[in-house]
Order: C-alpha cells, then sequence, then structure tokens
C-alpha cells in the first residue's frame, strides 16, 4: 500500500466519522423537547393555612350528603387546599362512618346519610390504633331499602 493510498483511507475515515457525528447532532437537535406544566402544581412552600382542618387539629365536622354527590364532592369540599394526602382521608372517612358506605366501598355512598368528618387528631388516632370509629348501634336491623348494584 502506498501512502498517498493510506492517506486516502485515513482521510476518508475523518470525512466519514465527522459526516456521522455532524448526522448524529442534527437528529438529535431535530428532536422536540416537550415540557408538561401542570397549572395545578405547586411548589412544597405552599402556605395551607387557610382550611379549618389544618388551622385546628381538633376541628371536626358532619355532612348531610346530597343525592348524586360522591365522596370526591365531598373531599374537595371540605379538604382541598389542605395539602393532605386525600386517599387516606378518604379511607378515615369510610372507616369513621361504615353506616353510610355499601360494604365500606367509597364508591357506593348513600344519600342523606350524614357524615362524620374526622378531625386530624381523630385520623391519626385511628391510623395509630388507638380508639376506633365508634359503630352506629343498629345490629339485628334489617333495612327496608334495596340496593341494585351493577349494569
Amino acid at each position: 500500500m502506498q501512502v498517498t493510498d493510506k492517506k486516502q483511507i485515513l482521510i476518508f475515515l475523518i470525512v466519514s466519522t465527522l459526516t456521522m457525528s455532524l448526522a448524529l447532532s442534527a437528529n438529535s437537535q431535530s428532536q422536540p423537547i416537550v415540557i408538561l406544566e401542570y397549572p395545578t402544581f405547586t411548589n412544597s412552600t405552599q402556605n395551607y393555612s387557610d382550611n379549618v382542618f389544618i388551622q385546628n387539629h381538633d376541628y371536626s365536622t358532619t355532612h348531610k350528603v346530597k343525592p348524586d354527590e360522591t365522596l370526591s364532592h365531598i373531599l374537595e369540599d371540605y379538604y382541598s387546599g389542605s395539602g393532605l394526602n386525600l386517599k387516606f382521608i378518604e379511607l378515615a372517612i369510610v372507616a369513621h362512618n361504615k353506616h353510610a358506605f355499601v360494604k365500606n366501598n367509597p364508591n357506593f355512598l348513600f344519600a342523606d346519610k350524614t357524615l362524620r368528618l374526622p378531625s386530624l387528631n381523630q385520623i391519626q388516632a385511628m391510623i395509630l390504633g388507638n380508639n376506633a370509629p365508634v359503630e352506629p348501634t343498629n345490629k339485628g336491623v334489617r333495612s327496608q331499602e334495596i340496593y341494585y348494584i351493577g349494569g
């Protein structure tokens, strides 16, 4: 092999390497970058002090369930903006109001039942097992209501 052949091969390798790197660089630059912004997302320094459950950890209240109202609606009305994990609050409300749900299912809420919305201290006590919610004492009484679930 002559020196000119070696130079041509070396030039060819350099040119092809540069061409490939430029093609890869151009290809990576042509891919769009998508940044998702969530309008309700706030940073962790948010002040939750305007929620009454946060202001007073002993605050609890009652709520009479309206027709076509869901537990999600109630959580939104009372606990939105609190910074609390609403899944835990949902479980606490179901545990605290077994009389208002079909088989303790948060998706099946009876209308016209009065829910006791527990305070943060009551929820903490339930989580730690310090006190169980009081069940209504209507054992042995059959309900006159018939429920159909399904499609």
